[in-house]
């Protein structure tokens, strides 16, 4: 009976030293955040991102909103989705046509019903997604890159399109994209320059050795006020030109 209760004791005790691991890991790559963001994307490996009740929610408002000659899109993930932009900039005429998980992909399957009647101007960031869940590589994501940028250019000509880089994540619950996000964010700039759009760095603005400042997120990855105020700011130049154009 002493023995069985040993082997009992040491089988509990071995199991708690696990589960003490198991919740140190995550709470060193973001706690509660972190679970929510992996168990929100992680199906979209093998199931297409564009099936889920959010994506195609907000898809199907955007199909029945028209949008006007003189409107600027912000279009791109979760970090487009969440931010405010018709609050940050409320003289100029915007439309959030963010959703939360896209990826290039996504982009360019839903492109040509945004390009109706082409807009004054596009404020594209998209990408981290492919890397992080779609396991993407940096060339892979720019060959969606191209054919987004491309058809812009063939349906919306007299569109100004802003291409942003991709922004930094955090090391720790990311750890080897940050390399990645480099070299995507050589290409697409490479892109931009050779279709004569204007790629806009923002990267050097949320990166602190080699990762993104704790000051702007609060997971690792999506931005929260004071990032968004960040990146408003930098992009104020570009909308009051526009808006003074109007």
């Amino acid at each position: 009976m002493a023995a069985a209760r040993w082997v009992s004791l040491i089988s509990v005790s071995l199991n708690v030293i696990f589960l003490a691991a198991v919740f140190l890991v995550i709470a060193r790559r973001g706690g509660w955040a972190y679970l929510q963001e992996r168990s929100r994307l992680q199906p979209s490996r093998k199931a297409a991102i564009s099936q889920s009740p959010y994506y195609r929610h907000r898809q199907s408002q955007f199909e029945k909103l028209s949008i006007g000659s003189n409107s600027i899109l912000f279009l791109g993930d979760s970090i487009t989705d969440e931010g405010e932009w018709s609050d940050w900039f409320p003289a100029a005429m915007i439309h959030n046509r963010g959703i939360s998980a896209d990826t290039t992909s996504g982009v360019l399957r839903r492109l040509s019903g945004l390009l109706e009647t082409p807009p004054q101007a596009i404020f594209l960031m998209i990408g981290i997604n492919d890397l992080i869940f779609l396991a993407r590589s940096p060339d892979q994501v720019l060959s969606y890159y191209q054919q987004i940028l491309t058809l812009i250019q063939q349906r919306a000509p007299q569109t100004q399109v802003y291409v942003q880089s991709v922004l930094p994540v955090s090391d720790t619950v990311f750890p080897g994209i940050n390399p990645k996000i480099l070299q995507l964010n050589q290409g697409i700039a490479a892109l931009a320059e050779a279709l004569n759009y204007r790629y806009v760095n923002l990267h050097p603005l949320f990166v602190v050795n080699g990762e993104i400042d704790g000051a702007y997120t609060a997971d690792g990855l999506h931005l929260n006020g004071e990032g968004y105020a960040h990146w408003a700011d930098h992009l104020r130049p570009f909308i009051a030109a526009m808006v003074v154009a109007q």
